[in-house]
């Protein structure tokens, strides 16, 4: 120890940081047992010897310069300049061992020095008992490529979070890679490996062939039959609380329709004798809805009795009686209920349907009654409220009845081959569905698997398989910021917080950090972080991620595309990494004007 060249000695003490006063910068690099150390300015890790086998590591994040006046009183009007570093506190060593975190702080006056490269070797490196991956090279060790441990990366979830442009689909694709890799080294079984990969933008087409399940979307079709209420909140996203009841209400008269327990024909009569008995509004508008209900119906008596009634809104005696008669004649016939007992027994009916329906037609025509219902207890106002309601829903059956929840047999069958683990990776393309059929999507997916893993769990005692699933362009349908619909995110949230125990985690990639499910987000123990330079960003890292101090957060603003900060469980200590994206980044690279727009020339 005496023969290695300190660089300075600590001159102030805090918890978080200390400061190095350095007494002369040209004598920092030196030379100790055949290495040459280099001091490479922030970032650079430096040791503080407590005893010979007991060491502190602190790692640089500040040089700056300081006027000091010369002590000797004949020369009080000169100024030395001095160099002062500041270091925040990184770890440990005792002996042959290194522990994250200080318990003890140096004192003012101990020497420091640069940390030698057995240590980092300490630090840094692995048994070699275990299985590792590499990701790339220190920033500050040109040649130094740390090994993480394949275990700490994936038992937990993982957050990889960047600026467009600055590399996170690269460290994506990069990771997924090394799991080839050691597929190819014979250290793992790729058939007992399993990623569901959401490709947003089809930047996921360089894995290899061999390992790859592609699931494209016009290829399938899910059975509507299979929709969770949370399912159909996230398709349908009721814009305010006052739709999702309109909602619930109508799933549950669309499957009594399916079901055949109530047909549609004697429920409009009842409801069309309902306005006519009870509801007080204009009295041709009233006329105009119930022929609009009776009209269809196959029955010579009611359309016989429609004739007289006349464009006033009203029928002329005995006419009326016989109206009301016909309908509740026609109600018993069909129904076998009277029509003072119709109202009890369709709520009792209602109570117990399922929020369930294998067609977007029959939901349409679920809500239509639903709200007929409203305005016969006189809420006038229930269509208006749920326009926007109505107006998703024939959306998507304009945009997926043939597509999406197409009832072709042979896409639906595609659909569960797709989501029986075909081990290696799955990569559901999701390059042609709109961003608000996202979360449903994911969502659906998600459940699945994890409904399946608790069976298994609770059949076998543990999950048999483990499944990762990375979410491209996660803050497009993990958020939580729309205030203006509802959006379920209970099942992105159970797997947050209890998919370790089903064997199922969550890879998270994003530019938007701050639009990520805060309860998510929060969950994740290990972090990529690529360039961010949103303050927003920063400020939402800063409150979800305890592993990173304040001059971390500012660096990230200033990482060059390709660099990232790693902090979590996965890493011994928060470090600065070049990741070897070269192979893997050509697939999100940025389309240069000069590239496209020049002339060829012959």
């Amino acid at each position: 120890m005496s023969k290695q060249n300190s660089i300075g000695v600590v001159s102030k003490v805090f918890p978080n940081i200390i400061v190095i006063e350095i007494p002369d910068t040209s004598k920092i690099n030196n030379n100790f047992q055949g290495d040459l150390y280099l001091f490479e300015g922030v970032n650079t890790f430096v040791t503080i010897y407590k005893s010979k086998y007991e060491k502190f590591i602190y790692q640089i994040v500040s040089l700056y310069e300081q006027e000091k006046p010369y002590i000797n009183q004949e020369e009080e009007s000169k100024f030395s300049g001095k160099a002062y570093f500041e270091a925040v506190p990184i770890g440990e060593i005792q002996g042959k061992k290194f522990e994250f975190g200080l318990s003890k702080f140096p004192m003012i006056g101990y020497d420091v020095y640069m940390t030698l490269n057995e240590d980092i070797d300490l630090i840094l490196q692995l048994s070699n008992k275990e299985i590792s991956i590499t990701l790339g090279t220190l920033a500050t060790h040109n040649n130094y490529l740390p090994k993480f441990s394949l275990d700490n990366m994936l038992s937990h979830h993982m957050s990889i979070l960047g600026n467009t442009g600055s590399g996170k689909s690269t460290t994506a694709r990069k990771l997924l890679h090394e799991i080839v890799h050691l597929f190819d080294r014979n250290e793992i079984d790729m058939d007992k490996v399993n990623f569901i990969i959401f490709d947003v933008h089809d930047e996921y087409e360089g894995l290899p062939k061999e390992h790859v399940n592609r699931i494209e979307l016009e290829e399938i079709s899910i059975p509507l039959e299979t929709l969770k209420i949370d399912d159909w909140i996230n398709l349908v996203q009721p814009s305010s609380a006052a739709q999702l009841p309109i909602l619930m209400q109508g799933l549950r008269m669309a499957n009594l329709l399916e079901s055949h327990q109530v047909r549609i024909e004697w429920i409009q009569a009842f409801c069309a004798l309902e306005l006519y008995n009870n509801v007080q509004t204009d009295a041709v508008a009233k006329r105009t809805k119930i022929i609009g209900l009776l009209s269809g119906i196959n029955s010579e008596e009611i359309q016989e009795i429609l004739k007289k009634y006349t464009h006033f809104g009203n029928f002329t005696n005995p006419n009326e009686e016989q109206f009301k008669s016909t309908l509740e004649s026609y109600i018993f016939k069909e129904s076998g209920w009277r029509y003072h007992e119709c109202k009890i027994k369709i709520e009792i009916l209602m109570e117990s349907a399922k929020c369930a329906v294998s067609d977007l037609k029959t939901l349409m025509t679920g809500i239509n009654i639903v709200f007929l219902f409203e305005e016969m207890k006189g809420n006038s106002q229930a269509r208006s409220y749920c326009s926007t309601l109505v107006s998703r829903i024939e959306n998507l059956i304009s945009s997926y009845s043939n597509s999406m929840f197409d009832s072709n047999p042979e896409k639906r069958k595609k659909f569960k081959e797709g989501l029986e683990l075909q081990r290696g990776f799955t990569l559901i393309k999701f390059s042609g569905i709109e961003d608000a059929d996202l979360l449903f999507f994911t969502g659906y997916i998600l459940r699945f698997f994890y409904n399946q893993q608790k069976a298994s769990r609770k059949t076998n005692g543990s999950p048999h398989e483990l499944i990762h699933f990375i979410f491209d362009e996660a803050h497009k349908y993990i958020n939580d910021s729309d205030k203006e619909n509802i959006r379920s995110l209970k099942i992105f949230e159970q797997i947050a917080k209890e998919g370790r125990k089903f064997g199922m985690f969550m890879i998270l990639v994003s530019q938007r950090p701050s639009e990520l499910s805060r309860t998510v987000l929060s969950q994740c123990n290990n972090y990529i972080l690529h360039r961010i330079r949103n303050n927003i960003d920063i400020e939402q890292m800063r409150k979800s991620i305890p592993y990173i101090n304040e001059s971390q957060l500012r660096r990230i603003s200033y990482l060059k595309t390709g660099s990232a900060l790693l902090v979590g469980e996965a890493f011994s200590i928060p470090m600065e990494l070049i990741i070897d994206g070269t192979d893997y980044g050509e697939h999100s690279k940025t389309l240069k004007p000069s590239d496209v727009w020049k002339i060829k020339k012959v």
